[in-house]
């Protein structure tokens, strides 16, 4: 009951901090709003833990997982610590290797779990091309400029990474949810929500950051809320998953 306890503890931190660093961050970010941004991320990797401890899940996905989000973490202190390219490439990376170790974790659970799911299908090839074509739009709408040549690169890259995540969570939660598991349906909504609101929130950062809207507060409030619930949601997933 205790670790119930914390793991809604942990949910209403991020209910009422998340939008107190919203307004310590604008119009620009300071000492406070670091405090609080690593608050936030702090209870993320908390949920996961908690998860861990709730569900006695000391599966390979729910380490993998765990290793991820702690490199969120870390990820966040690197790009709001200092306005510097040293710091934003640091950030930058260690959200990518994130990425790497949630998508490991779908990759390396779905066949364990499900022999008969297909790793390459048509259906999310036309899926990674269609979020890959919308980035391109949107680089075009919100006139996004990336410059020098290897920033484009890198940001292209991530993008792809980032999607083919949302694909496999996506995939990982909708096999589960459609093999009668208990509790699939959250499963599914976690997973697959959970990793679309990481991809709008990475995007709406690039438009942020890279587009001319960072005096936009909306755009960051979005991209501040769906970023620290989709990784919530994530963390969430190990209630559920255990391969």
């Amino acid at each position: 009951m205790l670790l119930k306890i914390l793991f809604g503890i942990c949910l209403l931190v991020l209910v009422f901090c998340v939008p107190w660093y919203l307004k310590a961050l604008w119009p620009e970010k300071c000492r406070k709003s670091l405090i609080l941004k690593m608050i936030c991320s702090t209870m993320f990797v908390s949920i996961g833990v908690l998860s861990i401890h709730i569900s006695d899940n000391t599966s390979t996905y729910a380490i993998i997982m765990i290793i991820g989000l702690i490199f969120g973490w870390i990820g966040d202190y690197f790009l709001h610590a200092k306005p510097s390219d040293a710091y934003f490439v640091t950030g930058f990376l260690t959200f990518l290797i994130g990425h790497f170790f949630y998508i490991g974790a779908y990759v390396r659970t779905l066949p364990k779990l499900f022999p008969e799911y297909e790793m390459i299908s048509a259906v999310e090839i036309a899926v990674e091309i269609l979020f890959i074509a919308l980035g391109l739009v949107a680089l075009k709408v919100f006139k996004v400029k990336l410059n020098p040549i290897i920033l484009k690169i890198g940001i292209y890259f991530y993008f792809a990474i980032v999607t083919f995540m949302f694909i496999k969570a996506s995939a990982l939660g909708y096999n589960y949810y459609k093999s009668g598991a208990p509790y699939g349906i959250v499963a599914f909504v976690l997973l697959s929500l959970g990793s679309l609101f990481f991809v709008l929130s990475d995007a709406t950062l690039g438009i942020i950051s890279f587009g001319g809207q960072k005096k936009n507060y909306r755009l960051k409030i979005f991209n501040i809320l769906t970023y620290f619930w989709g990784q919530a949601m994530l963390a969430s997933s190990i209630l559920f998953i255990e391969a």
